[in-house]
């Protein structure tokens, strides 16, 4: 990460730290606050990124999709700008802008409270030679001696203000202490102190100039907003402000509600084997080129078209010909599901739709679940690409959802590529039987417990002003999803991947093809992916013995009888009945609906009135 600051030549970025390239689209992505060894910054928008070392991820499916929420100009998904060789090189200039946020600094020593902006903080950086040392320091600090170098590190301002509509601004200090005063203050000089309590922060603002001071508790809770202006509307991670106007919210530096990202994610499927299938894959590169010579430049150096290089190149210029002469490749559907692409390719395997980014081989059921599964495929080789499209404040939005009433943008106009990333690795899929699950679905219409989560849906959606769901297969989703958290629990125990690195993806299809499938992958970013602890789990005996592990440890939780019997009922909008952490909940990286829509009720009898799944 580089920021604008004093550095070797004025006007230089200086590097101040270090994230990894996936972490830039899932937890700390545009707009996201980052807590370095010695500051807090927010990555700047697209528009301040430079692109010489950002490659290009092939993902034409995906690409689609973005297009579809943000606009036909998006052309591209890009890797953060990265370079490994230089990776521990203090030097490098290769990263992504950050800026200082919030921009007030406390000292540690006489608690002085001020903008950094003042003359009597300064940024200590070491020509740039060891990153994680740049910190803040109070230079006018009367209780500290020696160099500037040597004196503590200012400590960031904790307390941040945010609004509904996702702004995000510094908090009002100066406002916050002299509202209400009989005179207004010329010069005021602050100081921040804490005071250990178990009643909340009881943190006091005090003004050194005229002595006003007030604490930080009366910005809390319902009517905190009472005692803070309102919005103004800035943007920090665009450096812009717009109209607003909104009632502010106190919020603490670090608060996980800050951000929340909206992605988009696909697998990689094979395309067809034959050089036209490629060239047409690939055709947002290959058909803009001039000539063959330029085309067997790009063939032997661009990894994606690897699967060209033992063509002649006199072959894939001629394939290209014949495209153009067709008037380019067939536009892929508008609208098109990406998840149901990915079902039909899961759900009949076959050796010709196998490529170097996916391999899957059906293996036997498990004995004693033929009548529950259909069949169990083993993915030994998968590719996922994750694109960040946005992202929220204060409240998070459904997976699936990816245009959001508070979704914010990532750059001040309509960006031409959006960040992403790539992982491979591996996998289980699932597929149960649709005849069992249909008739499941018929039994249980209806039943109480079930309407209750559908009524719960209702108010959360109300609650955080989203649209009124529509149609929607709950009964199918909560069985699914229900069995994934219970498997993806038990697989941890034996797969040698932690809870938190296995991702579960669901398939429920469309009501002309539904689907009743189940992956679990785990994946890593280098080019290797992993090492087949997870598909080895695929096994016919391995499985068995994991879905009955998985079975008995559902039927019981430490936090029953409170967990089996726990149905949201108004006004609450929780989206479990039973399912808590010591049962089902799961990562937040696992789980695709924040461990929303779980009930152990509909696969294991805990009701004892016929709305489990399984016939123990």
């Amino acid at each position: 990460m580089t920021m604008p600051a004093p550095a070797r030549r004025k006007g230089e970025p200086s590097r101040v730290g270090g994230a990894r390239p996936s972490h830039l689209v899932t937890t700390t992505g545009v707009g996201a606050l980052v807590d370095l060894p010695g500051m807090s910054v927010i990555v700047r928008g697209l528009d301040a990124w430079q692109l010489e070392r950002a490659e290009t991820i092939h993902e034409p499916r995906l690409l689609t999709q973005v297009q579809e929420v943000l606009g036909q100009q998006v052309t591209a998904l890009r890797e953060p700008p990265w370079d490994a060789r230089e990776a521990d090189d203090p030097w490098t200039r290769t990263g992504i802008p950050v800026s200082p946020f919030p921009g007030w600094l406390r000292c540690p020593a006489c608690f002085r409270l001020g903008p950094m902006d003042e003359q009597q903080f300064e940024l200590v950086h070491k020509h740039g030679r060891r990153p994680d040392l740049a910190k803040w320091v109070h230079t006018q600090c009367a209780k500290q001696n020696g160099s500037v170098a040597r004196r503590r590190a200012c400590i960031p301002a904790r307390f941040l203000v945010a609004c509904e509509a996702g702004h995000l601004d510094d908090f009002p200090y100066v406002d916050f202490v002299h509202r209400g005063a009989e005179k207004p203050c010329t010069g005021p000089r602050l100081t921040m102190r804490d005071a250990s309590s178990s009643l909340g922060p009881r943190v006091t603002i005090r003004c050194v100039e005229c002595g006003g001071s007030r604490n930080v508790s009366t910005a809390t809770g319902k009517d905190g907003s009472r005692h803070l202006p309102r919005c103004r509307g800035r943007h920090p991670h665009l450096q812009s402000f717009e109209p607003c106007g909104k009632e502010l919210r106190l919020a603490v530096l670090g608060a996980s509600n800050l951000w929340f990202s909206v992605t988009a994610s696909a697998l990689h499927l094979p395309q067809g084997q034959t050089v036209k299938d490629q060239v047409r894959a690939h055709w947002g590169v290959l058909g803009l080129q001039p000539s063959a010579e330029l085309v067997g430049v790009l063939v032997a150096g661009m990894p994606d078209l690897r699967a060209l290089r033992d063509t002649p190149v006199a072959e894939v210029w001629a394939a290209i010909q014949t495209v153009k002469r067709e008037g380019g490749p067939p536009e892929q559907e508008a609208g098109a599901d990406l998840l149901q692409a990915e079902w039909r390719l899961l759900a009949k395997p076959t050796t010709e739709s196998q490529d170097e980014d996916f391999r899957a081989v059906p293996t036997d059921v498990p004995d004693g679940w033929d009548g529950v599964l259909e069949q169990v495929v083993q993915v030994s080789r998968l590719r996922e690409v994750q694109a960040l499209i946005g992202f929220t404040r204060l409240t998070s939005s459904d997976r699936s959802d990816l245009e959001p009433t508070n979704r914010l943008p990532l750059g001040r106009g309509k960006t031409s590529w959006v960040p992403a990333y790539q992982q491979r690795g591996e996998g289980i899929f699932l597929q149960l039987r649709e005849d069992r699950v249909r008739a499941w679905e018929a039994r249980v219409a209806g039943h109480e417990r079930i309407e209750a989560l559908k009524a719960a849906n209702g108010r959360w959606a109300i609650n955080r002003g989203m649209p009124t769901p529509g149609p929607f297969p709950a009964a199918r989703f909560l069985l699914l999803h229900t069995l994934s958290h219970m498997l993806l629990r038990q697989v941890a125990l034996e797969c040698g991947y932690s809870s938190s690195s296995i991702r579960e993806r669901l398939y429920v299809g469309t009501p002309d093809e539904p689907g009743t499938g189940i992956l679990l992958s785990t994946a890593a970013s280098d080019s290797e992916g992993t090492l087949g602890g997870l598909v080895s789990l695929g096994h016919p005996d391995a499985l068995g013995r994991l879905l009955h592990g998985a079975v008995e440890a559902a039927q019981r939780c430490s936090s029953d009888p409170l967990c089996a019997e726990h149905v949201p009922e108004a006004p609450s909008d929780t989206l479990h009945a039973a399912a808590c952490h010591a049962c089902l909940f799961g990562s937040e990286t696992s789980c695709e609906t924040n461990n929303r829509w779980l009930d152990r009720a509909v696969v294991v009898d805990l009701t004892r009135d016929g709305l489990a799944f399984l016939d123990l």
